[in-house]
């Protein structure tokens, strides 16, 4: 059943959560009636929808993005700076504008209090009227089997319709579960468990009926697909002795069993999911009512089926509850699902991107203003670009303004005047950032040059705000060497935005001759169809405050010199691993640089938990290092639009002071010393959640290269002469 009424299930869901690690388009969020629901593709979501079509309308061609706010009633989150990297590093050439994630809560009678929006109540006053799709994600449920409170086992289709048709006898009348009447079947009721009455309704059969269980088991694939279990078809290949076959590594065509033998007793097995006294000896039993017949649960987890490709989040096809498929393989063979609980890790890891707001102007983005027919040819090699794309999936951006030629000529032929200096500037936007691949030398070194080159804030904006910390205030001079500079930011933004997700294991990057290249097919996006098509992508805006810290690479470069460490750092990792991607950035950047820089980000982290009051999972890092820089944000992230100022307090130069002596104090000494000292292996050297490492969600880098030593070795600890 699609989700797409006002009624959510008993769910308030945070709008910072919808955009999480675990939360998403494709994900299994947990509702409060103990249920699971998956948000559907932004397609489906009223709002994106809105801001496309009204982007879409030619009528609209001069729109602003405040224009398109203010004729769909969809908040619009500004950051020009972002949209600009998507549409050059990720493909999203047609990349308009962001929309805000509307958050609402739910009253007391669990309805949606859209009326109660501002949004709502801006367009009010404009006579105007927000549809409440405006302000909901569409899902549907899933899992779709469900385990009634007399432990029957059903699909949600076959609930549905004892719901809507079956009748029972009442004060000599012929009823049916209120009325049969779709809303009042949401959550999925459970048509034989009547809890107690309603004191008011008009319904013939006033009762409240206990939601179902959902079955907590699925099946997923390393390429992001996921399936409902067919426990029919289990069951009848279990009885028709196929148990080996089911958990055979190779693989088992358990969507396209045929049940040929079905219950003898009524042609259809009708199936109840009997539990164990002791859960913990199994899942339980599967047993047939009417031929009496049972399957043990003991290994399901052990099942492996050949994977259909299924898309649960896509709109599903005609009334059967089919959703969309696509071919799935794995090289030469089928992809091969596991079994996984809903609540499991394995279930969801979201390809997110977020981006610290940085004003266009501030950067070197911000030269290129384009104008009049200059401006509009840009407009046209966009269009024309994504129109041979739909023919030539393969073509580059490069490949297509090299095709074309002397530019000036081109525009001409087109009906467009410019001159040598805007065909440039149209060849250098239209291109991008950089010819680069790297994040790191581009996005994030102009944030860097940002804060490295203003000693404040070069203009006022209500977004993004800093200033410099006057360290030659330190007591100790030997500290003041080992910085280039360290900031305040009183005020920061920070853009959030999901482009796909996978399963099984987290996508990961390689970087492949210098470039980063990105295992597509293991990423499943959160748009249906073609990515130039997309003109809005959901995305948050937290706001916070921050401290910035900046080293000196040449200085860290004579450090790592010095005692030989590229050597000492060095780590082979098998192919695939965890940690390769990071292990081949370090390779080309400096790995002592890395080691030093991430574990002052976490001890830092961990230091001001007890200077401030801010819990570690409420910080985060954005790390900024290649060969050009080498430098850490540490911010607030923990959702809430402003702060307590309590993080740019411990800025003061004295106070700032105290917290890095006192960091690199506490670090010289861990409770598992001296296993944690000595230890070797992998990325992480010394390192563990006694010491450095800190909540998964403040880590860019899953807490992996880490080591203390690197700061507080007696030997080679770049600030050793603290300890």
């Amino acid at each position: 059943m699609d989700i797409n009424i006002d009624k959510q299930y008993n769910i308030s869901s945070s709008k910072f959560k919808m955009l999480s690690s675990t939360s998403g388009v494709g994900s299994v969020v947990t509702t409060k009636w103990g249920g699971f629901i998956m948000p559907l593709t932004i397609n489906e979501w009223a709002f994106i929808r809105a801001l496309t079509d009204s982007i879409n309308n030619p009528a609209n061609s001069q729109y602003t993005n405040k224009d398109h706010q203010d004729a769909t009633g969809a908040e619009i989150v500004d950051d020009e700076r972002f949209i600009k990297f998507l549409q050059a590093k990720k493909e999203f050439i047609n990349l308009k504008c962001f929309a805000a994630i509307p958050h609402v809560g739910l009253n007391g009678a669990n309805y949606i209090d859209y009326k109660d929006h501002p949004l709502y109540k801006e367009q009010e006053l404009k006579s105007r009227e927000l549809r409440p799709d405006m302000f909901y994600i569409p899902a549907v449920d899933f899992p779709k089997w469900f385990i009634s409170s007399k432990s029957e086992l059903k699909r949600i289709d076959e609930w549905f319709d004892l719901w809507k048709h079956e009748e029972f006898s009442k004060g000599g009348h012929k009823l049916r579960h209120n009325d049969g009447k779709e809303e009042f079947f949401a959550p999925p009721r459970d048509p034989h468990g009547p809890t107690y009455r309603t004191h008011k309704s008009q319904l013939n059969d006033p009762t409240i009926y206990r939601p179902l269980s959902p079955v907590s088991l699925v099946l997923i694939c390393e390429n992001g697909h996921t399936s409902d279990i067919d426990w029919y078809n289990y069951f009848c290949a279990y009885l028709d002795g196929k148990k080996k076959e089911m958990t055979s590594e190779d693989g088992f065509d358990l969507f396209g069993y045929s049940c040929d033998n079905h219950c003898s007793v009524k042609g259809k097995h009708s199936l109840k999911w009997i539990m164990n006294r002791n859960q913990s000896e199994s899942w339980g039993t599967l047993k047939c009512e009417h031929c009496n017949k049972s399957v043990s649960l003991a290994g399901i987890m052990n099942l492996k089926v050949f994977c259909r490709g299924e898309k649960p989040w896509e709109p599903y096809q005609g009334q059967n509850w089919v959703p969309t498929h696509e071919r799935c393989m794995n090289g030469h063979s089928r992809t091969v699902m596991q079994v996984a609980m809903v609540t499991s890790n394995s279930i969801y890891y979201a390809s997110s991107q977020s981006s610290l707001y940085v004003p266009l102007s501030w950067t070197s983005q911000g030269g290129v203003k384009l104008q009049g027919d200059a401006y509009e040819y840009l407009e046209e090699l966009k269009k024309k670009y994504s129109r041979k794309l739909r023919n030539n999936p393969e073509l580059t951006k490069e490949d297509f303004i090299h095709s074309i030629g002397y530019l000036v000529n081109a525009a001409y032929e087109d009906d467009y005047t410019i001159d040598d200096n805007e065909a440039l500037a149209i060849t250098n936007e239209f291109l991008g950032i950089s010819n680069e691949v790297d994040v790191v030398k581009t996005y994030r070194l102009e944030e860097f040059k940002v804060f490295v080159n203003n000693d404040k804030t070069p203009e006022t904006d209500a977004k993004f705000e800093f200033n410099d910390i006057n360290i030659s205030e330190f007591r100790s001079k030997q500290l003041v060497d080992k910085f280039l500079k360290i900031k305040q930011v009183p005020m920061l933004a920070v853009t959030s935005t999901q482009l796909g997700f996978g399963r099984v294991k987290m996508p990961s990057p390689k970087l492949v001759n210098g470039q980063v290249v990105y295992n597509n097919e293991q990423i499943r996006p959160i748009y249906s169809g073609n990515i130039n098509d997309v003109k809005v992508l959901p995305a948050n805006q937290i706001y916070g405050e921050g401290l910035f810290f900046a080293f000196d690479s040449d200085t860290i470069k004579s450090w790592s010199d010095t005692y030989h460490l590229e050597d000492y750092y060095k780590t082979t990792l098998e192919s695939g691993s965890m940690g390769e991607f990071l292990a081949s950035e370090m390779e080309i950047y400096g790995r002592a640089k890395f080691y030093l820089l991430h574990t002052f980000s976490h001890l830092i982290m961990k230091e001001l938990e007890f200077s401030c009051g801010y819990p570690t999972a409420s910080l985060s890092e954005r790390l900024y290092y290649s060969d050009e820089m080498c430098g850490v944000l540490i911010y607030t992230a923990d959702g809430a639009e402003g702060s307590m100022g309590g993080l740019v307090w411990q800025g003061q130069p004295e106070l700032i002071e105290k917290i890095i002596i006192s960091a690199l104090q506490r670090a010289s000494d861990c409770s598992a010393d001296p296993l944690c000292w000595e230890n070797s292996d992998g990325l992480n050297k010394a390192a563990c959640f006694s010491c450095a490492m800190v909540s998964e969600t403040s880590c860019e880098q899953g807490n992996m290269g880490l080591d203390r030593r690197a700061l507080v070795d007696p030997e080679f600890g770049y600030f050793k002469e603290f300890i």
